[in-house]
Parts: C-alpha cells; sequence; structure tokens
C-alpha cells in the first residue's frame, strides 16, 4: 500500500515540482547535445566535413551498425547481450550471396529467416540450456564465423542483382542513402514494439528484476528468446545492405560488428545492468560514433588511433551511467 508520502512524490513528478533541473537534462540528453556540437564545430572549422556527399556517407556508415544495434538495445534492456552478431551477419550476406543468382526476393526472405533461426538458436542455448550469454554468444559467434568459412572455403562471393547493390549505395534525393532509411524503418518498429505493446513493458520488467518477473508470472526465457531473434533479424537486415554496398560477402566481414553495436546502445545511454534505455539514444549514438569516425578520417587520424577513441568514448559512456545511477539514486 502507498504511503501518503510516496504518493505525494507521485504527484510532484507528474504535476511538475519534481521537473528535472538543468543537469539532469545534460545527463539524460548529452549524447544528443554531444553530437549537435560535434556536427557544429566539424562543420565550421572544415569545409569538407560541411560537404553534401560528406553528410550521405556519414549516414551511410552509421546505417550497417546502427540497425544491429537497434535490436541489440532491446536485449540489453532485457539483461542479456549477444556477442554472436559478426558471425550471423557473416552467415547472412553468404546466404544472400548464394541465393541471389536464382531469386533475389527469395534471397532476401531467406537471409532474414536465417537471421531469425540464428537467433531463435542463442535464444535457447541462453534460456533453456542456461549458459551465461556472454559464454553462449561467444562461442556461437565461432561457430556461425566457423560455418560461414565451411561454405564459403574462405572464398569472397560476389553479389550480382543490381537491385542488391542498389539498396546498397542508392540514395533518395542524392543525400539520404537507402540504408539510413532502412535503419529509420528499423528503429520506429523496434520503439513500437518496446513501448506499444505488452512485451515491451516485460523487457523492462526482466532487465529491472528477473527473479521478480518470474515470480509475477512473465515468461521470461520466451521474451528472451523473442529478443535474441530480434538481433537477429536486425542483422541479418544489416548483412543484406552491407553485402550490397560492398557488392560482395565474405566470413568475416563484419570483423568487430559486435562491439560496435554494444558500444552505440551503451553510448546511447543504455544502462548494461539492464531495464532502462532507449531507442532514440542508440539511433543518436549510432550517428556520433559515423560523426566521430568520420572527422578522424577527414583530419588524417590514423585507423588504429581510431579505436583507441572509439575505446576511451565507450569508456565514458560507462562512467557517465555510473553518474546517472548515483544521481538517480540519491533523489
Amino acid at each position: 500500500m502507498k504511503t501518503a508520502q510516496s504518493e505525494a512524490i507521485q504527484r510532484g513528478k507528474s504535476t511538475g515540482t519534481g521537473e528535472p533541473g538543468l543537469g539532469d537534462l545534460l545527463l539524460k540528453y548529452y549524447i544528443q547535445a554531444l553530437l549537435v556540437i560535434a556536427v557544429v564545430i566539424l562543420s565550421i572549422i572544415n569545409p569538407n566535413f560541411r560537404r553534401p556527399a560528406n553528410y550521405a556517407n556519414i549516414l551511410l556508415q552509421s546505417s550497417f551498425a546502427g540497425i544491429g544495434a537497434a535490436g541489440m538495445t532491446l536485449l540489453i534492456i532485457a539483461g542479456a547481450f549477444d556477442l554472436s552478431v559478426a558471425g550471423i551477419l557473416g552467415v547472412s550476406g553468404i546466404t544472400l550471396a548464394i541465393l541471389s543468382p536464382a531469386s533475389v526476393a527469395g534471397a532476401v526472405i531467406g537471409t532474414i529467416m536465417i537471421g531469425i533461426a540464428l537467433g531463435l538458436v542463442n535464444g535457447f542455448v541462453v534460456t533453456r540450456m542456461k549458459i551465461p550469454a556472454f559464454i553462449a554468444t561467444l562461442g556461437m559467434m565461432n561457430v556461425y564465423l566457423g560455418v560461414a568459412f565451411i561454405a564459403t572455403k574462405g572464398q569472397v562471393l560476389g553479389i550480382g542483382s543490381g537491385f542488391l547493390r542498389g539498396i546498397g549505395t542508392d540514395t533518395l534525393f542524392g543525400v539520404v542513402p537507402i540504408p539510413f532509411l532502412t535503419m529509420i524503418v528499423v528503429y520506429v518498429l523496434c520503439a513500437l514494439f518496446l513501448g506499444r505493446t505488452v512485451y515491451g513493458r516485460f523487457i523492462r520488467a526482466i532487465g529491472s528484476s528477473e527473479t521478480a518477473s518470474r515470480t509475477v508470472g512473465v515468461p521470461v526465457n520466451r521474451i528472451k528468446t523473442i529478443c535474441f531473434s530480434i538481433v537477429g533479424v536486425c542483422t541479418a537486415i544489416a548483412g543484406i545492405l552491407l553485402a550490397g554496398e560492398l557488392s560482395s560477402a565474405n566470413a568475416i566481414m563484419a570483423s568487430g560488428y559486435e562491439l560496435n553495436a554494444i558500444a552505440i546502445v551503451v553510448v546511447g545511454g543504455t544502462s548494461l545492468k539492464g531495464g532502462s534505455g532507449t531507442l532514440f539514444g542508440s539511433f543518436t549514438g549510432a550517428l556520433f560514433f559515423a560523426v566521430i569516425n568520420n572527422a578522424l578520417n577527414i583530419f588524417g587520424v590514423g585507423a588504429y588511433w581510431q579505436y583507441v577513441v572509439s575505446g576511451l568514448l565507450l569508456i565514458s559512456a560507462v562512467g557517465i551511467e555510473v553518474i546517472r545511477s548515483y544521481v538517480r539514486g540519491s533523489d
């Protein structure tokens, strides 16, 4: 039963007496603020950065890891994560390349079905075999990469379809790449699923307390498996687009993809502890990483230093999450 004090607090938060201050807003929307600041500053100091073609390149580069990060956001909110996505993407791209000569539509559908199947396998291993997600998905990544190498004998497979190459490289109005438009659609669908369905509420509940969720009858295993399958679908879509953009597919076409996707989600404000996070934050995080990498390329910073910068950004994001947790706990 609620006490009068707790009810008063709830009323205060809803009527405005508990409105967040500037510091709270900055902690909540820091990645959006950093993105705007970075774009404005870089546009001012470097004419090459503000060229429409460069903006289009930023949108394109944000799309591939960004699409995978959409599914990963749901999974991390549910209290798990998937390290096998680089393998899933490799298998997806190879499936597309193998099936596309017979039927482009069949290849796309088949690739998405493969993504769902591999996600379900991950969900089964984690929820039914009770293997921790870190170990299970790390092991499955090696399995998927091995399958991809065996299927291709280590060779690169070409993508001959003009349609598939087009969806990976074409733009709308010469500025907005098709992969970026696809990313927007993926995020909208994931946001509707998370915010407008009972499954979305279950996802947050499981991430907040799996034990309590089981106690009240939430189908934890089913929800987690669904989240793994969504990751598989998103990764397969990214694989289709990336294979089209590269006009080819191979087993290691997305090396490091899993870390990029997780980094985007964490930088976007989703807690690695589960229970809280936003798809808008992950969407912005994908753009932010693309902007930073693009700026480093424009200024001639070596590829090895880009790894250093990405790592520091990830550590900083986790540090900010620790600060936000402390602030929420002290309210």
